[in-house]
C-alpha cells in the first residue's frame, strides 16, 4: 500500500469514527470501503494488526447496518468480505436496516400502548409521561415522513446518474 493509500485509509477512518463507531471498527470500516474488491479476512487482519475472531466479532456487530457481505469462493477456507460501495445505495440501506426497524416497532407496539395509557392517565404525572409518549409518536409519524423524502431523492438522483 502506498503513501496515498494510507492516507485515504486514515481519513475514511476518522470518517467512519464521527459515526460513533469504535477505533478498530471505523479502520475495518475504511479498509473495506476503500477496497476495490473484497478483501479476506486474513488480508484484513494483518493490514489493521486484530485478531481474525476479533474482526469476525467486529464484523457480526456491524454487517447488517453497514452492508457488509461475507463471500465465501469455492474450494477455498477463507472468508472474503465485501462493502456495498455505491454510496446512495449504501445511505439508503442504512436507513432501511436502521431507522425504519425503530419506526416499524415505534408505530406497530407503541401506538396501541399510547391508546391504553390514555384510558389510564389519571395523576399529573402520568399525563406528562403520555404527552411525552404521544410526541414521540408525532415525531415518527415526522420522521417516517423525512426518510420517504429522502428515498425518493435517493431515487432521483440515481435516476440523473444514468
Amino acid at each position: 500500500m502506498n503513501e496515498i493509500e494510507k492516507k485515504i485509509i486514515d481519513i475514511g477512518h476518522e470518517i467512519f469514527k464521527g459515526y460513533g463507531v469504535d477505533d478498530s471498527t471505523a479502520r475495518i470500516l475504511s479498509i473495506l470501503n476503500f477496497e476495490s474488491d473484497e478483501i479476506s479476512m486474513e488480508e484484513l487482519a494483518e493490514r489493521t494488526g486484530y485478531s481474525r475472531a476479533s474482526i469476525s466479532l467486529k464484523i457480526k456487530n456491524i454487517e447488517h447496518f453497514w452492508s457488509i457481505k461475507r463471500i465465501t469462493k469455492p474450494g477455498s477456507r477463507k472468508t472474503y468480505l465485501s462493502m456495498e460501495k455505491n454510496l446512495l445505495d449504501a445511505f439508503a440501506l442504512q436507513i432501511r436496516n436502521g431507522y425504519e426497524t425503530e419506526l416499524n416497532i415505534a408505530k406497530r407496539k407503541i401506538a396501541p400502548l399510547i391508546d391504553e395509557y390514555k384510558d389510564n392517565a389519571v395523576t399529573q404525572e402520568q399525563k406528562v409521561k403520555l404527552e411525552t409518549y404521544e410526541m414521540y409518536l408525532v415525531e415518527i409519524n415526522k420522521f417516517e415522513e423525512l426518510i420517504r423524502h429522502i428515498y425518493d431523492h435517493i431515487d432521483q438522483l440515481k435516476k440523473n446518474k444514468d
